[in-house]
């Protein structure tokens, strides 16, 4: 693989970054590259290497399901950054496979090639820890109850993960729902406001907290230069709790564009599930909508706090939802995934 090397940087701490390719792993690569970290990317001959081009990095060819290919970037690393997985997948073993295997496997050799390894920050997801009580935002210390395939095979992945932090300096870190330049499922959302239509998904009033990508990778390096952090898991968010409304109004207020109301039963959206299923069984890729994905959108509350990781490491989230709208219209603007109709 090509290796991109430039002069200038501040330290030779070496970041290994799994899932680098991905929307939230490339942003963590720019923030490490800015920091002065050498950072080596893992990248299957498949990937899109987009986000990557033209940036200081190396890469390396490693898949977290293949153990050979972990061993050379895992023993040169002084940190690791666990963001590679899967959130969607055709057959149920899939999750498994990569979201939790494909983590034991990583440990397993970063253990044996690699124990003095200063810190793994492993990026979970809400999903495993499963959705909220109304008016009571999910904490640390709850009992986890995921309910989708990808939620319970990223709870597998902590479990090792924690198996391991006997042994090796590592950190969950627990997102809601990351948005920011490049994502691409709340892009959807995005999307039909752009051309005024303003979705609400049932009757009844639906909460979430929510992270930009920025504050993300942020937590996800001051997890990973505080000592304070091993063997902790930490919900990562903005500090607020929203309903979709509230998500929806502040989207069309940085578009700047006008709305109709478009109520969606549950049961069409349901429907809808079926279908895209249907037409995925006759392609290689998995359903972008799915019924995972439905019971996901059924629940009322995917709120979390993070007042554990602004207590015990000082985390600042610098984004409130209206900013973090706005930079991000603005980004879906200039690279035409949004224009207006």
């Amino acid at each position: 693989m090509p290796s991109l090397r430039n002069a200038g940087l501040r330290n030779n701490l070496k970041a290994l970054v799994t899932g680098a390719t991905g929307f939230i792993g490339s942003h963590l690569v720019e923030l490490l590259l800015a920091k002065g970290y050498e950072v080596i990317c893992t990248v299957r001959p498949t990937s899109d290497l987009i986000w990557l081009k033209g940036l200081n990095i190396r890469l390396v060819q490693g898949d977290i399901t293949d153990r050979e290919s972990l061993v050379v970037p895992v023993k040169e690393a002084d940190y690791i950054f666990h963001v590679g997985g899967i959130t969607k997948a055709k057959k149920e073993a899939e999750y498994y496979k990569v979201n939790a295997d494909g983590s034991r496997m990583l440990y397993e050799v970063c253990l044996e090639h690699n124990p003095g390894i200063k810190k793994i920050v492993h990026l979970s997801s809400l999903a495993a820890g499963g959705p909220a009580q109304i008016g009571r935002p999910r904490v640390e210390t709850d009992a986890d109850s995921p309910l989708t395939f990808y939620g319970k095979s990223k709870l597998e992945g902590e479990k090792y993960a924690v198996q391991y932090s006997k042994f090796l300096p590592i950190t969950i870190l627990r997102p809601p729902a990351v948005y920011g330049p490049r994502e691409k499922d709340i892009f959807f959302y995005f999307q039909l406001i752009s051309k005024h239509l303003k979705p609400q998904l049932g009757w009844s009033k639906k909460y979430l907290s929510l992270v930009h990508v920025t504050d993300l990778v942020n937590a996800a390096l001051l997890s990973a230069e505080s000592p304070k952090s091993h063997g902790q898991i930490y919900y990562v968010d903005d500090g607020c709790i929203y309903t979709w409304q509230d998500l929806s109004s502040e989207i069309q207020n940085a578009i700047q564009t006008w709305t109709l109301p478009l109520l969606v039963p549950e049961w069409l959206i349901a429907a809808a599930a079926y279908v895209s299923e249907a037409l995925a069984s006759l392609s290689s890729k998995p359903a972008l909508l799915n019924k995972q994905k439905i019971i996901e959108l059924k629940q009322k509350s995917w709120a979390t706090s993070s007042d554990k990781i602004r207590n015990d490491l000082g985390f600042q989230s610098e984004y409130d939802l209206k900013k973090g709208c706005t930079e991000t219209v603005k980004w879906y603007r200039e690279h035409g995934w949004i224009k207006l109709k």
